[in-house]
């Protein structure tokens, strides 16, 4: 991970932040474990200098739209946001919901866009990677999405 997390164009910018807000979206309590993994591994590539702030919201959160707004702004103002689901063909309606608010909110600041998923050996999340994909293209985002151990640009 440290590779791929150093090859980013805003990783040398990230390390000189005292701090990195993080906003993640999860699918259950499996998904959200995943999202929390993932931020202390991020945590320690930074270093202690470097404070993580994030908040995480459940996909039941997102079903209910005052919540869907709130956490849409969060990630409007993150530095990187996490979506991490299980394998499916598409993503998860409230998820598509959310992501439509949170884009209409998102400015010009750089952010990078991770899409954590299932272990390869379950299943393929293709479709929902190249659709998230698409999305971090079209704002000019930076798009990583991680697999099982492995992440891809």
């Amino acid at each position: 991970m440290d590779a791929t997390l150093t090859k980013l164009r805003v990783w040398p910018a990230w390390q000189k932040l005292k701090r990195i807000v993080v906003s993640a979206v999860h699918e259950d309590s499996a998904t959200g474990a995943r999202a929390e993994d993932f931020c202390q591994t991020f945590a320690k590539c930074l270093g202690r200098n470097c404070e993580i702030s994030k908040e995480l919201w459940s996909l039941t959160e997102l079903r209910t739209p005052k919540l869907r707004a709130v956490a849409a702004g969060e990630a409007a103002a993150a530095d990187l946001v996490i979506i991490s689901v299980h394998h499916g063909e598409t993503l998860p309606g409230e998820v598509k919901s959310w992501i439509d608010l949170w884009l209409k909110q998102k400015g010009s600041r750089p952010t990078v866009l991770l899409a954590l998923f299932d272990p390869l050996y379950l299943g393929s999340s293709s479709s929902m990677q190249a659709f998230l994909q698409g999305v971090a293209k079209k704002r000019n985002m930076e798009f990583l999405a991680r697999s099982e151990e492995k992440l891809e640009d």
